[in-house]
């Protein structure tokens, strides 16, 4: 994952367009399998495919710069990920971005469950009235969910450790007074 993270934006997002237009399309073929839209199918499939993909690319574009390049905003991915800090960092840099991703990660507490209640009626009735596909598509859903949360405990737990560390090794440069 951490050579996936480390991709430069061309070639990133071109795999971010294959994945996310063939899942869209794969799903509505799952769907509905009658076939007669193929054309409109691959079309929409499309026009979603290169907005998702300008979207993340902006953000992913943003996050990089932000933490001070492609190395440092997968760096610190993977610090939150093993909850082990490297040695050489700029402690105002991560500061700021682990603050930021905790508070992100804080906020899924509230949105994951709110998603799963919204996402799981509107799955049973999709399943009652388009399609019996439905059923898989609420049982990943809810398996992706759960693992959020398990996630989210661990990264929030890994994240108030790095801050520890940070803060703990952190000395303010003395000035040389005249």
């Amino acid at each position: 994952m951490d050579r996936f993270r480390r991709l430069p934006l061309p070639a990133l997002l071109p795999i971010v367009f294959v994945l996310v237009g063939g899942l869209y399309f794969a799903i509505g073929l799952a769907s509905n399998p009658d076939g007669g839209e193929l054309a409109g199918r691959a079309i929409s499939s499309l026009i979603y495919a290169i907005l998702l993909t300008v979207f993340f690319g902006f953000l992913i574009a943003y996050r990089r710069r932000r933490a001070g390049g492609t190395e440092t905003a997968a760096a610190i991915q993977r610090a939150v990920r093993t909850g082990e800090l490297p040695g050489d960092v700029d402690h105002v840099v991560w500061t700021r971005e682990l603050e930021s991703t905790r508070k992100r990660y804080r906020n899924n507490r509230v949105i994951v469950p709110i998603m799963v209640v919204v996402f799981a009626a509107f799955s049973v009735w999709a399943a009652l009235t388009v399609s019996p596909f439905w059923w898989a598509i609420l049982v990943l859903f809810v398996g992706m969910c759960a693992y959020s949360v398990w996630e989210t405990r661990r990264a929030l737990r890994n994240i108030d450790h790095l801050l520890t560390a940070l803060r703990g090794t952190w000395t303010v440069p003395q000035s040389s007074g005249t």
